[in-house]
């Protein structure tokens, strides 16, 4: 979902909750060139509410009326009118998860869709920080009744040290120049934070909801981080004074309890799915799975230890000395690395159970617990993998939180193509997310292709490309997602780093399927052709004809993935077509006298031996190219120029 398509469906709906709340009294006094405008501003509000705090009172929190502010110059007062210019305000305070009272004073802009493409301006950043430092100040004057009791609830809480949080919500691009007024404004105000909210946000938590399923951190919530702060944890005795409980001590620390469901319940309740940073898949909030553990919780809860296999998480030094007789612990932080979906499932059915429920949930339901002390990044990484290993959880699955994945994902929202980065991410088979997706033209790619062209097209090795097939089939581990740490021939770190571009994935993608929608070949069959190789070879050839064509100014892959968005597929093929001979020649197809096992042996060596592959290339990289051959060539079944070459041990699996 590009920016615009998201700026579109997000107007369209604002569009809807006018019209849902066209009597309300602000709405109906807008008149004139800014009514749009104001109007548009008011529903980004109440949008916002819902979404995130998922608040319906809103009239209580909207600050509906423009207000005077007192301005000193010099000896001089002068109360200047403050119109709303497009922009509205909310002013509410909210307990958070630790029982603290914070206050919120959003203000939201609404713009067009040409200004979505755009940074929000320093302008703009300034004059909301000039109105929020008026707030501070308390200079204010002549307010609504409305914002007069907000305000003096707000003063009240800062006179006792209470904390308060800005938000500026706008459907422009955050603008990185906007950081210095936020750290001067920022300067001496403990306990006051602020946030830009920006339409790239807005656009990856809608993605989140919608099409994943899962809720986006919250803006409205305090942001805490589960693996530093002290959290408690209520265990199970049943009644006994000490065992009911395991320790392990070597060769690294570790507890098996039994909790309750209430335990459960609060810790997810207090910390949401902050819990689960560090798990390989969050639960997602509908899922047949999900339903199936609540269903046995409320229908079956003595049954409930028997079905499911428990949770395990990890927790931080110093872990904890516990007495054989304590019910209540405090850990150091906490993360569930595994029984994400047991968490949500008891989580949502105990909140919606009426009293009765609950206290025979708590009654009858245990759920084991292994806590595990961390033994450092690797050793929680792997816990994570072998934990999760009985589950249909891939390879990929495992790096799915590293930043370069969700920093490669946001990125590619940008285009046509979405980076799947986890198994199942997407919710495709909720109809309602199908319809979207088409709608929009969008494709989910699951990043195990994308990462395979570009290992092929871009990093120019398409031998380990064929081999991390030949692994996958032998032993079902994808090279692609395995550091060498993990793995001697591991290619993570190679093809993940500071110097991977979202571009040069797309391009190496697009070139892949216009070559790969013209064979009759599944993904999983390509693990034995020459497919990649010819892929990779492509590059050097496509390079030449374009520097000789137009210019060696031209970017090779803005240009190909312009080709590719048009539709032009032409020159790509006939390309395609021409370094297909190419190769053949190399490899001596075309002369009579070889022979057969000649040919075989050749080909093998082409696809398993980078150094024999590399011997072509450079062959190809000192050709003098005639561009006019390249545009002569006739472009037929492209069936044929795709051969089969697998050495002696086949591929029995794929992606």
């Amino acid at each position: 979902m590009i920016t615009i398509d998201f700026y579109n469906t997000l107007d369209a709906e604002l569009t809807q909750i006018i019209e849902k709340y066209k009597d309300d009294k602000f709405l109906k006094i807008q008149k004139g060139e800014q009514a749009e405008n104001n109007k548009k501003s008011y529903a980004l509000l109440i949008w916002f509410l819902e979404f995130y705090a998922k608040k319906g009172d809103y009239l209580s929190y909207i600050t509906d009326s423009n207000f005077l502010i007192n301005n000193k110059n010099g000896n001089q007062e002068k109360d200047t009118f403050k119109d709303i210019d497009s922009s509205c305000d909310v002013i509410f305070d909210n307990i958070d998860n630790f029982g603290n009272k914070v206050f919120y004073i959003v203000q939201s802009k609404w713009n067009n869709a040409e200004n979505s493409k755009g940074e929000i301006s320093t302008t703009e950043i300034k004059k909301a920080l000039n109105d929020f430092e008026t707030i501070l100040r308390g200079d204010t004057n002549k307010v609504n009744q409305k914002l007069q009791k907000k305000l003096e609830n707000l003063y009240e809480h800062l006179k006792n040290n209470g904390e308060v949080k800005f938000i500026f919500l706008s459907l422009c691009k955050a603008n990185p120049k906007s950081e210095d007024n936020i750290k001067s404004f920022l300067a001496g105000q403990e306990k006051t934070k602020v946030e830009i909210i920006d339409i790239d946000r807005l656009k990856l938590d809608y993605i989140d909801r919608k099409f994943k399923k899962i809720d986006p951190i919250n803006p409205l919530e305090n942001y805490y981080n589960p693996e530093e702060i002290k959290i408690p944890l209520q265990v199970e005795r049943l009644g006994m004074d000490r065992g009911n409980y395991i320790k392990i001590e070597k060769p690294f620390d570790a507890y098996v309890f039994l909790v309750r469901p209430k335990t459960i319940f609060e810790l997810f309740d207090h910390y949401g799915f902050y819990l689960f940073f560090k798990n390989v898949r969050n639960p997602l909030l509908q899922s047949d799975f999900n339903r199936e553990i609540e269903k046995t919780a409320l229908d079956n809860p003595a049954y409930f230890w028997y079905y499911n296999n428990g949770i395990t998480a990890i927790t931080y030094a110093p872990f904890p000395v516990i007495r054989p007789q304590a019910e209540n612990l405090e850990l150091n932080g906490l993360q569930i690395i595994n029984g994400a979906q047991t968490v949500y499932s008891i989580y949502s059915a105990y909140k919606n159970a009426s009293p009765a429920k609950k206290a025979e949930m708590d009654s009858e339901i245990l759920i084991t617990l292994r806590l595990l002390k961390s033994g450092g990044e690797d050793f929680d990484l792997n816990v994570t993998r072998f934990t999760n290993s009985q589950n249909p959880v891939q390879d990929r699955d495992f790096c799915a939180n590293d930043p370069i994945q969700e920093k490669l994902q946001r990125e590619f929202y940008n285009t046509k193509f979405w980076y799947q980065k986890r198994n199942g991410e997407f919710r495709r088979k909720d109809q309602d997310v199908k319809e979207v997706l088409d709608n929009k033209g969008v494709k989910i790619i699951p990043n195990h292709i994308f990462a395979t062209t570009y290992l092929a097209y871009h990093l120019q090795d398409p031998v380990s490309v064929f081999k991390n097939f030949q692994q996958i089939g032998q032993s079902h581990k994808d090279l692609i997602f395995l550091s060498h740490k993990e793995h001697p021939e591991g290619l993570y770190e190679r093809i993940f780093n500071d110097k991977t571009d979202y571009e040069d994935m797309l391009c190496s993608f697009c070139v892949f399927d216009i070559i790969f929608q013209r064979t009759p070949l599944k993904f999983e069959s390509t693990a034995k052709t020459n497919l990649y190789h010819l892929l990779a070879l492509f590059k050097i050839v496509f390079t030449k004809y374009i520097h000789k064509k137009l210019n060696d100014k031209v970017s090779i892959k803005k240009y190909i993935i312009k080709l590719y968005e048009e539709n032009n597929k032409e020159i790509i093929l006939k390309t395609f077509k021409f370094l297909n001979l190419f190769v053949k020649k190399q490899l001596g197809e075309l002369e009579d006298k070889i022979s057969e096992e000649q040919n075989i042996e050749k080909h093998i060596k082409f696809l398993t031996t980078l150094s024999y592959y590399e011997r072509i290339r450079d062959e190809l990289e000192s050709l003098d190219l005639d561009i006019t051959e390249i545009e002569k060539t006739e472009i037929t079944d492209i069936k044929e120029l795709i051969i089969e070459g697998s050495s002696d041990d086949d591929d029995k699996g794929s992606h």
